[in-house]
Order: C-alpha cells, then structure tokens, then sequence
C-alpha cells in the first residue's frame, strides 16, 4: 500500500519562514484539531525541526497552490451585455493636438536656429 506524500508545512499550517517556537505552537495547534494522525503531526513537527529534512520540505512545497475545480453551474454572468467603451473627453481631438505639437517643435527650431546662429 503506497502512502501519500503530506509536505510537513501543510500539516502544521505553516510558512516556510517559521521558527523553531513557531513550529512547536502550530504543533500543539494541529494535535488540538485532530485534521491528521498524531503520528503524522510529530512526523512533522520532527521534520521541520531536522535542517535536513527541512530542506527536503522546502523542495517538495509547491510554489503554486492546487487547482481546485470548477464548480459553479450558474453562468448567468455570461448572458449580460459587454460593457460599452468610455473614452474620456480629455482625449478628444488627441490627433489633432499631437499635430499642432508636431508643428510647434518646427517654429521653435526655426525661432531657436535665428536666435543662436553666429
């Protein structure tokens, strides 16, 4: 009978970064609501209290949580209407200010080249 792999860090319901005392509290935490075995409980606790073995944790966790199903059934949502585009007026006539910008910057190199020409 194969037995499943429990990451010690999930049976304490700790991160990573937790100290010794930290380990020890969520130790007595997890003995008090009976989610696993107590002899799963002090597997863990011994696990991450061993550098060893904790390094091994540290590489079993995953980064990312599982992917839990999918499981609603009401796709309501999906029968609205799209949300209609708002551009906001100060982009109006956006074009024709970036032109004018356009046609500035040549009055200022003709008004800079009269100014600084030797």
């Amino acid at each position: 009978m194969t037995q499943e792999y429990i990451n010690p860090y999930d049976v304490l319901e700790v991160s990573q970064a937790a100290s010794n005392a930290e380990i020890t509290k969520a130790f007595m935490q997890a003995m008090k609501r009976k989610k696993y075995k107590p002899d799963v409980i002090a597997g863990a606790r011994k696990a991450l209290m061993n550098t060893e073995e904790r390094i091994i944790a540290d590489y079993l966790k995953p980064i990312l949580p599982p992917i839990k199903r999918f499981k609603k059934e009401d796709f309501s949502e999906l029968e609205k209407p799209e949300p209609e585009l708002e551009i906001l007026p100060e982009f109006d006539n956006l074009e024709t200010i970036i032109e004018m910008a356009k046609d500035g910057g040549e009055i200022d190199k003709r008004l800079g080249k009269m100014l600084f020409s030797d």
